[in-house]
């Protein structure tokens, strides 16, 4: 398991709830929860990652706890409050609306739930960013882990805890 993720899902810790995984990318956080005793629903809304995710996790083993839709993260399609975990790895600054993700965020996290967000740092950022380079490609990554906590604690009431890890800095409260 990657050094981010399992620092990530070691904050939130074991448990045996519903937790869902947006913008699940090549999977690593479904994983990652499915691992920490989560049943895991994970949402991607680019179909190619969507896949990739399937195989990555059918190819450990992680996919028995893990159901994989299609979907966007501005609108999810569950009912309030659902889930016990909502996470998210590095997927933040990919979305049109970081501030209507976290709205959607909150909205399906059960009272008492957990969130957890996890977004490139500066190294990170850097990163990724060379790595698209070599591709041919850009990569831009414009927020920090600290607008997404300002937004939760000014819209929301909602403070936590953050670690910074080696690529990411991740963020941790309870609703």
């Amino acid at each position: 398991m990657e050094i981010d993720v399992r620092n990530a899902v070691e904050m939130l810790g074991r448990g045996s709830g519903k937790a869902l995984d947006i913008g699940t990318g090549s999977g690593r956080m479904a994983a990652a929860l499915s691992q920490y005793g989560y049943q895991v629903v994970s949402i991607e809304y680019n179909v190619e990652a969507l896949k990739r995710a399937e195989q990555n996790l059918r190819q450990n083993g992680d996919l028995e706890n893990v159901l994989l839709i299609h979907g966007d993260a501005h609108n999810l399609p569950f009912l309030d409050e659902t889930f016990d975990v909502v996470a998210t790895y590095n997927a933040m600054h990919h979305m049109t609306d970081y501030k209507k993700v976290l709205d959607e965020m909150v909205r399906v996290c059960k009272k008492g739930g957990s969130i957890l967000i996890s977004e490139l740092n500066e190294y990170g950022k850097e990163i990724v960013a060379e790595r698209h380079r070599e591709r041919g490609g850009h990569h831009e990554a414009k927020i920090s882990i600290e607008d997404i906590e300002e937004y939760l604690k000014n819209t929301y009431g909602l403070t936590g805890e953050i670690k910074n890890s080696e690529k990411a800095d991740i963020f941790l409260c309870k609703k």
